[in-house]
């Protein structure tokens, strides 16, 4: 409604359904997704949450994904020889948000999280080239103004891989998966298009990855995390300054 007239505009809305995730038809999580990629979602996500190893995944065939869609949802399976690292308790769906929501001590989010002995050297400048070549790729939030990006860059500024979801957690997990199927290097920097918390640092972790970078702002648990784990961030990422962390 503008100055007494009705006009009627059409309103885009991010995709957000369930998204059941299986390996050796053992259901490890239900999440609340976007459905697109959901292939490399699986993948990440057994990285980054520690149900295996970074080694076990690299090269994987993503043909050896399959994905079924029922009127409950997207259900992607992998097939494989190796055990998961622990039984997983994927008894509800989780949310976007969820992160270790019950928890603010460092020792009991840390404990069994690997730590990084090894750096990468790289100009910081090319984060804020990096993030505005994010910027770029990120169809689905200029359509709905209600998807996260993040995407992993090479230390000469270059995007190796990118992804979009309505969470930011999905996100991360696809840029993971996407590098595990195209067979890339671990030690890379990830960027996101939001805030980093707690729960990013724990996957970039577990995925090998030495350097954070985020347009927002850091959390306290994060920033602990990443000190604790020879990590480091780099949040509020602008052209000419940044926070740098760890």
């Amino acid at each position: 409604m503008h100055d007494g007239d009705l006009t009627v505009a059409v309103d885009n809305l991010a995709i957000e359904t369930v998204v059941n995730l299986h390996y050796n038809e053992e259901k490890i999580a239900s999440l609340l997704a976007s459905p697109n990629d959901a292939k490399y979602l699986l993948l990440g996500h057994l990285i980054s949450e520690g149900y295996v190893k970074f080694e076990q995944l690299t090269g994987i065939n993503i043909d050896s994904v399959v994905i079924e869609n029922t009127n409950k949802g997207n259900d992607v399976y992998l097939t494989g020889d190796f055990s998961l690292a622990f039984q997983s308790k994927a008894t509800k769906i989780t949310t976007t948000s969820c992160g270790a929501c019950n928890n603010d001590g460092l020792q009991e989010l840390s404990d069994n999280l690997p730590i990084n002995d090894y750096s990468i050297e790289f100009d910081a400048s090319i984060l804020h080239i990096g993030m505005e070549s994010m910027k770029s790729l990120q169809k689905g939030f200029r359509l709905t103004g209600g998807m996260h990006s993040a995407c992993l860059l090479s230390i000469d500024g270059s995007i190796l891989s990118f992804a979009e979801d309505i969470g930011r957690h999905n996100a991360v997990d696809k840029v993971i998966g996407k590098s595990i199927a195209n067979g890339l290097p671990n030690k890379q920097i990830l960027l996101l298009s939001g805030r980093c918390g707690w729960d990013i640092v724990a996957k970039a972790s577990r995925a090998g990855v030495p350097v954070i970078a985020s347009i927002g702002a850091c959390s306290s648990l994060a920033a602990d995390c990443a000190r604790s784990l020879g990590i480091k961030i780099y949040s509020f990422v602008k052209p000419s300054s940044h926070t740098i962390i760890g």
